[in-house]
């Protein structure tokens, strides 16, 4: 930094120099402080968000699953009606896809 010729230029300078320093370091705990208090709300908020996220995985897994032994069980009770169905479903996709699709004249 230059220095100027007027002693009392310095002085002030000197002065305003430590005032800084002392406030860079008030802002600076006052910083950390709220940091810290950010951070813990922050990392309990994850906490019980991810507590959260894993028992709707585990709710949405056992309703899969469920539905699935639902439609095993009445397949196997009633199989010719899917295997019907099917049939059904298949022919009306094959027409779907093997219609033309230029007009006729």
């Amino acid at each position: 930094m230059e220095r100027f010729e007027d002693k009392r230029i310095n002085e002030a300078l000197d002065l305003l120099n430590a005032a800084a320093r002392d406030k860079r370091a008030e802002l600076q705990a006052a910083m950390e402080s709220k940091y810290s208090d950010l951070s813990s709300v922050v990392s309990a908020f994850a906490g019980t968000l991810g507590s959260r996220a894993a028992d709707q995985y585990e709710a949405g897994k056992r309703k899969v699953v469920d539905m699935a032994t639902d439609v095993n069980k009445s397949v196997h009770r009633n199989p010719w009606a899917y295997v019907g169905g099917a049939a059904v479903g298949a022919t009306l996709v094959g027409y779907m896809l093997g219609r033309s699709q230029r007009s006729k004249p």
